[in-house]
C-alpha cells in the first residue's frame, strides 16, 4: 500500500480495533477508528479516508446501514468499502453486502499477510464513481433484506442462548447435586463475617441442619469448636479475608451430641470483580483417620518398647559371656549416639544407631567363651572365629521385627571404606552411614579400653589412629565429628553401665 494513505476502521470491540490499527499502521497507513457506523460516517464526512474497513454487527448503526449510506454519499461512494466480520459469514450475507456496493467481504480472523493482500487488491481495483448499488429510493427492498439478515442472526443468537441456558441448567443441577451429596462439609461466609451457605453434609458430620447455621455470625463458631481450635479458626478467617489461602488446618469440632470430631479444613477467599466478598471452606471429617493414626502410634510405641527390651536382654547375655568387655557395647552406643547428634542425624537414624550399637557384638554368643576371655594373643584360627561375629549377629537379628535395619548395621560395623573390612569387603557408599558411625565408635572404644590380651591404649592413641585412617578406612565426616567431641567438647567415654 502507498505510504501516507488514510484508513478508517470501524468495530465496537476495542481489542479488534487495536489489532487492526496496529497492523495497518505497521504497513504505513494513517488510521482513524470508530466504534459504530454513525461515528464512522460523521468522521468520514469531515475527513474522507482512502479506504474503510468495517465490522457489521455494531450498535447505533450497523455495517450494512453504514455501507448503504456510504455508497449513497457523493463524496464517499468512490472510496473502497471492505467488510471484516466474524458474525455474518454465510454466502447470502456476503451477497447482500456486495449488493449494497461493498468492494470486499472478509471473514475474521485472517492471517495479517492474507488480510493485507486482500486490502491491497481492493485498494488497487478501480471503484465505480457512479450511483450506489442500491439507491436510497429503494428503501423497502433494502429494509426487507436488511431485516432478513438481522432476523437470521437474531434466531441464531436465540438458539445459541437457549443452548447456553440448557448447559447452564445442567451445570447448576450438577452443582446442586454435588453440593447436596458431597461428603465434606462446605460452608461460605461473607465479610461481616456470617455464614451464608452450608452443605447438607454438615448434618452427618456435626448433627446440625444447614438452616440452623446459615445467617449466624462468626461468633457462633464458639459453639462448635474446641477453645484451642476456635482461636486458630478466628486467626485463619482474618488471614483469608486479607487474601491468603489457608490449607490443611486441623480443628477439633464439637458435635450437637457433645462428641468430638476432628476436621481438616481448607479455606480460600471468595472474590468478585477482584474484591474479596467472603470465604469458602471445605471441612473433611478425619476423626476415624486420627483414631487409626493414634492406634498405629500406640502400636509403634509398643513395638519400640518390645524391641528395646529384647535388645537389653541380648546385651546382658553378651556381657555375661564376656565379662572382660563388660560395658563395651554400652560405651560404644553412647559414643555412636553422640557422633550421630554431632552430625545432625535424624531422630530415626539416631534411634537405629543407639539400638544397633547396643547389640553390635550379639554374634559373639556363637563364639566359645574361652576364646573371648583368652588372656594371650589369638591364633589366626581364633581370630577368624572372632571375625565371624558380624555375620552371626546378622543371622540372629534378621528375624527380629524392627522398623530399623538393625541386622544390616550390625553386619556392616567392621566394613571399611577401602574394602579391607569384613565379612563382605564392602566399599564406600555400599556401607550404611549408621554402620560407618558405629564402626568409628567401636574402633575408638576398643583401642582405648583394656582387653584380656593387651592393656588399653588410651583415648589419644585411639583418636590418632582414626585420624590417620580418616578417608581411607573411616568416613571423614564421622571421624571429624568424633574428634570434635573429644578435643573441643570435652567428651568422655562412660565408665560403666551406671553412668
Amino acid at each position: 500500500m502507498t505510504m501516507g494513505k488514510k484508513a478508517l476502521i470501524v468495530d465496537d470491540n476495542g481489542v479488534n480495533l487495536y489489532m487492526l490499527e496496529s497492523l495497518l499502521k505497521g504497513h504505513g497507513l494513517a488510521v482513524t477508528s470508530a466504534e459504530n457506523g454513525q461515528e464512522a460516517l460523521d468522521k468520514a464526512r469531515l475527513d474522507p479516508p482512502d479506504i474503510i474497513v468495517s465490522d457489521i454487527l455494531m450498535p447505533v448503526m450497523d455495517g450494512y446501514s453504514l455501507c448503504r449510506q456510504w455508497k449513497a454519499d457523493e463524496r464517499l461512494r468512490g472510496i473502497p468499502f471492505v467488510f471484516y466480520t466474524a458474525t455474518y459469514t454465510e454466502p447470502r450475507d456476503e451477497e447482500f453486502a456486495l449488493s449494497l456496493g461493498a468492494d470486499g467481504f472478509v471473514i475474521k480472523p485472517q492471517e495479517p499477510d492474507v488480510l493485507m493482500n486482500i486490502l491491497k487488491e481492493v485498494w488497487e481495483k478501480p471503484v465505480a464513481a457512479g450511483a450506489a448499488a442500491m439507491p436510497l429510493g429503494e428503501d423497502m427492498e433494502f429494509f426487507r433484506r436488511h431485516n432478513e439478515a438481522l432476523f437470521r442472526k437474531l434466531e441464531k443468537k436465540m438458539l445459541d442462548l437457549e443452548i447456553a441456558n440448557q448447559k447452564l441448567k445442567i451445570l447448576e443441577e450438577n452443582y446442586r447435586l454435588s453440593f447436596e451429596h458431597v461428603t465434606d462439609a462446605i460452608y461460605m461466609m461473607d465479610t461481616d463475617p456470617k455464614f451464608t451457605g452450608m452443605s447438607p453434609s454438615v448434618e452427618r458430620m456435626l448433627g446440625y441442619k444447614p438452616q440452623e447455621i446459615i445467617g449466624r455470625p462468626m461468633t457462633w463458631l464458639g459453639s462448635i469448636l474446641a477453645p484451642e481450635s476456635l482461636k486458630q479458626a478466628l486467626d485463619d478467617i482474618a488471614l483469608v479475608l486479607k487474601g491468603e489461602t489457608v490449607s490443611a488446618r486441623i480443628y477439633r469440632f464439637i458435635a450437637r451430641d457433645g462428641s468430638i470430631k476432628v476436621g481438616e479444613v481448607n479455606t480460600s477467599p471468595l472474590k468478585r470483580d477482584g474484591k474479596i466478598v467472603g470465604l469458602i471452606s471445605v471441612a473433611r471429617d478425619i476423626t476415624d483417620r486420627k483414631r487409626a493414626e493414634e492406634k498405629l502410634r500406640q502400636t509403634l510405641d509398643s513395638l519400640h518398647k518390645a524391641v528395646d527390651t529384647t535388645i537389653q536382654v541380648m546385651v546382658f547375655a553378651v556381657e555375661a559371656r564376656d565379662p572382660y568387655t563388660s560395658g563395651h557395647q554400652f560405651r560404644v552406643a553412647a559414643l555412636a549416639g553422640a557422633i550421630a547428634a554431632e552430625l545432625n542425624c535424624s531422630p530415626d537414624q539416631m534411634e537405629a544407631i543407639r539400638l544397633a550399637a547396643s547389640i553390635h557384638d550379639i554374634g559373639k554368643l556363637s563364639i566359645p567363651a574361652e576364646i573371648l576371655s583368652k588372656p594371650t594373643k589369638l591364633t589366626d584360627i581364633e581370630f577368624a572365629l572372632i571375625k565371624e561375629h558380624s555375620r552371626k549377629g546378622f543371622e540372629i537379628l534378621r528375624g527380629v521385627p524392627s522398623p530399623w535395619p538393625l541386622a544390616e548395621i550390625v553386619y556392616q560395623h567392621h566394613e571399611r571404606l577401602d574394602g579391607s573390612g569384613y565379612p563382605r569387603n564392602l566399599k564406600g557408599n555400599e556401607i550404611l552411614m549408621e554402620a560407618r558411625i558405629l564402626g568409628v565408635a567401636d574402633s575408638v572404644e576398643a583401642m582405648a579400653s583394656h582387653r584380656p590380651y593387651r592393656p588399653g591404649l588410651g583415648i589419644e592413641a585411639a583418636l590418632k589412629e582414626i585420624e590417620d585412617k580418616r578417608g581411607s578406612l573411616f568416613d571423614a565426616g564421622v571421624v571429624d565429628a568424633c574428634l570434635r567431641l573429644f578435643r573441643e567438647k570435652d567428651y568422655r567415654l562412660p565408665d560403666s553401665l551406671d553412668v
